[in-house]
């Protein structure tokens, strides 16, 4: 009765307010609830579209912004408040359609609002530091700049530069790179994603054509480019708009070589000027230079590799090798192969292996930095180093080494290195007899039988469509096969001749059954089977077999955990178990590993997780008393929608003594995040608070004890839609290094920073600070119970606040932030060197009525060009 009275009154609240608005959501209930429905489904196709291209990594010219992953965590958010509101709907009745159609409305906008989000993926073009002819570049921007142009055709031997001209102009632009195996479905496809589009794989390329050339169109003026074209095509076929007669013309632009003059300056920007003062030097380098023929990518490598060599003699030997590689070439290309090699030949054999290995990758892929040293240290090609880590160290280095010789490229802004075309050529070159690389072909079959001989060593078939390896390759044997990588593989035929086999990576594919002989690879290091949707189990007794297993990764349910105590080597782990069981099984061996990652769930469609050192408890049932190990060095914990448990001291935090970010969302009977007494969480610096509907505090306090100290490394938080919680921090917590404090819908909330009565009591009238040196950001919406943000007489010293916003807090009358970063001009305006940025407040008249104080001038008059209303 008394949920009933709420109700209406709610309702004559609500009519009162804005009567147009109650007949409009009553009315348009329906539309509403269809509107959310489609801005939920939206919001979940954009962020799979992400994740896939996080994963994925194909699309040269895409990358995630620094901020993606709060993107990802706003998704979650959105799609958390979603299912309450949806729950609501469900649970709603007729009387108050009014009220609920409201709250639909404001969670479609908030769902809408992320999915147009423009900062999440950006085209950002990596530009070498390599010098180019000014008077080409230029000439090709005054052409794309003017009316009279449609299209240029910029040619030029491998390694002159052509690419490195575009990127240095264009910005805001469609980028492809064609590459030399030309495929003209791939090809449309990658300028539709470009444009954040799709093409359907089932229609024919004409169709294809047709529906790409209506996108271009529809984007008005851009440009297009097409790197690293090989070959000629039709424009119509593709489906790639051709200037006309009457607004653009054909021509081709070539790119010359260097003037030795030119190609002097972009040696000794990479070598070092230091090297000038040595007259006999000097004229040896320019020798050197010479027989690179004017080509920026011999230059730069000859550069990489004579770095710091000060030594005649040194340069002579260089000088005699380079001729002898290049004597009686005519093609120049020819000549930038030369240099590759001689580059080559200098390394250390550990750093030629690993430069070698990238070639496994399909043309023009960007390859991150943590994935490819992580296969080095599978094939063993950094191994006997001791830890892991020490490893991991190593591999570093050697790709700094390899990008300071200009045999892989850095890319800007990201984590990742690319293979120059050439470079590439040349490793596949000196590999013909070792590697069968067909990445990115576009394969449908596997390749011819006389391709594959019997010194193979390492097969790349990635990003092809190749469903089986046919039952007539039975026979074949490999004896020096190390790796074999595969994708969108049904079946493959028996592995149990493949003795040598470190590495088998069937990530994504689509296999049904594990291969037979998979036991019998008794040096298999590396396993992955991420993804392979279609593959239920492996059968009992095959991982026990596979003792020198150090990666290990699945995503189905793995229904014994006995086997996996068994892998003494076993170091990055990436499973599923389907109950707290298997997980202690599994822990309880209770080794430390490098990187972990599992899920504890009986939910079979659970998207797989992407961060590493995490355990994520999802819809199981915890209860007080339950026993629960966890792995030594997990840095995250997460429960989702998990019953039975009141606070997080019920799964045992005793091992978890390096845990940085802590979960909990939906977990309908959570009381508490953590009791005083327990010591836990000192390095914590992320704690999200989500759809907790009984959380009441963040540490339960018991007689006597104190809760001084607490989260004294916590950087952000976040709490939503927790409704009993009246209390947010106790005054006496250290938040000094708290960066972000983002909190909403929490109905109840009554106070952020609260003291003891006995402290606030025995008081006195001074100003008292509660210190937020590095608080950047702080959110407050809907807290329609809030009353004030700390005590009458205390003040927030925030000393780095960039960001603020305040909406629907009716009772908040007082704003208590002290600001001593900001100071005003003569003319009282807000100093350049103010590193407040925005403040966001709503409604109005909330904000003109609402008390700041500041100690030397009128805060609300100074920040005012910074406000903005909602």
């Amino acid at each position: 009765m008394a949920e009933l009275i709420g109700h209406i009154l709610d309702v004559i609240k609500f009519i009162s307010r804005n009567a147009s608005k109650y007949l409009k959501f009553q009315r348009k209930f329906t539309e509403y609830v269809d509107d959310f429905n489609q801005a939920q489904a939206d919001l979940r196709a954009k962020e799979a579209d992400f994740q896939q291209q996080l994963e994925d990594e194909h699309h040269f010219g895409k990358m995630p912004k620094q901020e993606v992953k709060r993107w990802f965590e706003k998704v979650e958010q959105k799609l958390g408040h979603a299912q309450h509101v949806e729950d609501k709907i469900s649970k709603g009745k007729y009387l108050f359609r009014s009220c609920l159609g409201k709250l639909v409305d404001e969670a479609t906008q908030a769902m809408k609002e992320v999915v147009n989000d423009p900062s999440t993926i950006e085209v950002n073009l990596p530009t070498p530091e390599v010098v180019v002819a000014t008077n080409v570049r230029e000439e090709i921007y005054q052409y794309l700049m003017g009316d009279a142009v449609g299209l240029v055709g910029v040619w030029g031997m491998g390694g002159i530069g052509k690419t490195t001209i575009m990127k240095d102009k264009f910005r805001k632009l469609i980028w492809v790179t064609v590459s030399q195996v030309f495929d003209i479905r791939k090809l449309q496809k990658d300028i539709a994603s470009q444009l954040e589009r799709n093409l359907s794989d089932d229609e024919n390329i004409i169709v294809r054509a047709g529906k790409l050339s209506e996108m271009l169109r529809g984007e008005m003026r851009y440009v297009l480019i097409l790197d690293d074209v090989w070959r000629s095509f039709s424009f119509e076929d593709v489906g790639i708009l051709e200037p006309i007669t009457t607004n653009g013309c054909k021509l081709k632009v070539k790119v010359p070589c260097f003037s030795m003059e030119e190609a002097m300056n972009l040696f000794l920007s990479k070598a070092g000027q230091d090297m000038l003062p040595n007259p006999t030097l000097e004229s040896l380098m320019e020798l050197a230079v010479r027989e690179c023929g004017g080509l920026p990518l011999a230059v730069v490598t000859l550069a990489g590799c004579m770095r710091g060599k000060s030594n005649p003699c040194m340069w002579e030997d260089a000088i005699e090798e380079l001729r002898g590689n290049i004597r009686n070439i005519n093609d120049m290309e020819d000549k930038v192969y030369g240099c590759l090699k001689f580059s080559y030949d200098r390394l250390q054999r550990i750093d030629q292996d690993c430069l070698l290995y990238c070639a496994l990758y399909p043309e023009d892929d960007v390859i991150d930095k943590d994935e490819i040293i992580e296969k080095w240290m599978e094939e063993g090609l950094i191994d006997g180093m001791g830890s892991r880590k020490a490893m991991e160290g190593s591999g570093h280095s050697i790709l700094q080494k390899l990008e300071e010789n200009c045999l892989l490229e850095r890319v800007q802004d990201r984590p990742c290195i690319k293979m120059h075309d050439l470079v590439r050529d040349m490793a596949l070159h000196i590999t013909r007899k070792r590697f069968l690389v067909k990445a990115g072909m576009q394969l449908e079959e596997v390749p011819n039988m006389e391709e594959w001989g019997e010194d193979l060593e390492k097969v790349s078939l990635m990003e092809n469509s190749i469903s089986t390896i046919p039952q007539t390759m039975k026979c074949l044997k490999f004896p020096k096969l190390t790796a074999l990588g595969c994708w969108n593989l049904r079946s493959l035929p028996c592995l149990s001749k493949l003795q040598a086999l470190k590495k088998l990576d069937l990530g994504g594919s689509g296999i049904e059954k594990i291969p037979q002989g998979l036991e019998m690879l008794v040096n298999l290091r590396y396993l992955n089977l991420k993804r392979t949707i279609r593959l239920t189990g492996i059968p009992t007794g095959t991982l026990s077999k596979l003792c020198r297993l150090q990666y290990w990764a699945v995503h189905f349910k793995l229904e014994s955990a006995e086997e996996l105590r068994e892998l003494n080597k076993l170091e990055v782990f990436e499973d599923w178990f389907h109950n707290v069981c298997g997980l202690n099984t599994f822990a309880s061996k209770r080794k430390t590993l490098y990187k972990l990652s599992i899920l504890v769930s009986e939910i079979t469609s659970v998207r797989p997780l992407v961060f590493s050192n995490v355990v994520r408890f999802k819809g199981i049932k915890i209860d007080v008393g339950d026993e629960i190990i966890l792995p030594y060095g997990i840095k995250e914990l997460s429960l989702l929608e998990c019953r039975g448990v009141r606070s997080i001291n019920d799964i045992g935090l005793r091992d978890a003594t390096d845990l940085k970010k802590c979960e909990l969302r939906g977990c309908s009977e959570l009381e508490s995040v953590i009791s005083s007494h327990s010591d836990q969480l000192q390095k914590l610096e992320s704690l999200d608070l989500i759809e907790l509907e009984n959380l009441k505090v963040i540490v339960e306090v018991g007689a006597g004890e104190s809760s001084v100290g607490r989260f004294s490394s916590l950087k952000e938080i976040t709490l939503w839609n927790c409704d009993k919680i009246k209390k947010l921090f106790s005054a006496d917590w250290v938040l000094s290094n708290l960066e972000v404090m983002d909190v909403r819908y929490c109905s109840e909330l009554e106070e952020i920073i609260t003291e003891s009565e006995k402290k606030r009591l025995g008081s006195s009238n001074d100003t008292f600070k509660f210190p937020f040196p590095k608080l950047r950001r702080l959110e407050l919406g809907k807290l329609v119970q809030l009353q004030r943000i700390c005590s009458e007489n205390g003040v927030m010293g925030c000393d780095s606040l960039q960001s603020i916003t305040i909406s629907y807090c009716p009772k908040l009358k007082r704003i208590p932030l002290y600001l001593p970063q900001l100071e005003i001009d003569d003319e009282g305006k807000l100093s350049p060197s103010n590193s407040l940025q925005r403040i966001q407040v709503y409604p109005i008249d909330w904000w003109e009525a609402v008390e700041w104080e500041h100690p030397n001038f009128n805060i609300k008059n100074v920040v005012r060009p910074l406000k903005e209303i909602w």
